[in-house]
């Protein structure tokens, strides 16, 4: 069990981003900061090693994707040099204790246990949506050091079946669609890990 839970602390950290209206780019991708709800109270904790175990995922969600997540992050906070050492940990847990347990077995400082909350694929159209928390542990003390939430979605691009639309399209050149872009999930998940290893890194 948790010994202690640190004051919940809301802040909205990342530069660039804006506390009021997310990022939007040219794929109508939604940005929202992450969230940290928990830090560290103290400093040097980038000298620290951190075991990455697979990624807890929601009822519906593919499974595959919990180890290929927490090899993302692990990636990620190797090229970041949030922490000193970083392990890759496949020992899939149920509940924190568990985590903390594989932590310990793995000779760390600390367990980097994560869930994936939610994923829309979306369509041609977008749609795409993921959701994402992740909770860096002490495995000595069991304290949570890091609290960390983040959602990006992308926009719906609605066609026009507007009458105008419609009646303009009979007489024009029917258009050239483009090719399909790189999966979004994926990319989304991407600069999940980025923005989260960001925060962890200052």
């Amino acid at each position: 069990m948790i010994k202690r839970i640190i004051p919940v602390i809301i802040i909205v950290l990342l530069a660039g981003c804006g506390v009021g209206r997310p990022d939007i780019d040219e794929a109508g991708i939604r940005t929202n900061a992450p969230i940290v709800y928990i830090h560290p109270l103290y400093d040097n904790i980038d000298k620290s090693s951190v075991a990455v175990i697979p990624f807890q995922v929601a009822d519906g969600i593919d499974i595959t994707l919990s180890k290929r997540v927490a090899a993302l992050f692990r990636d990620v906070l190797l090229g970041k040099r949030a922490f000193t050492t970083v392990k890759l940990v496949d020992t899939v847990y149920s509940s924190l204790p568990e985590a903390i347990r594989t932590g310990r077995e793995a000779d760390t400082d600390l367990v980097l246990a994560g869930r994936v909350n939610y994923v829309v694929s979306g369509t041609r159209m977008g749609g795409a949506k993921v959701d994402v928390s992740v909770r860096l542990l002490d495995v000595k003390s069991g304290d949570t050091l890091w609290y960390i939430e983040q959602t990006m979605d992308q926009d719906m691009d609605y066609p026009d079946v507007g009458v105008s639309h419609r009646l303009s399209s009979v007489f024009s050149i029917p258009e050239i669609r483009p090719s399909e872009a790189a999966p979004t999930v994926p990319n989304m998940l991407v600069h999940i890990a980025v923005d989260m290893a960001d925060v962890m890194a200052r």
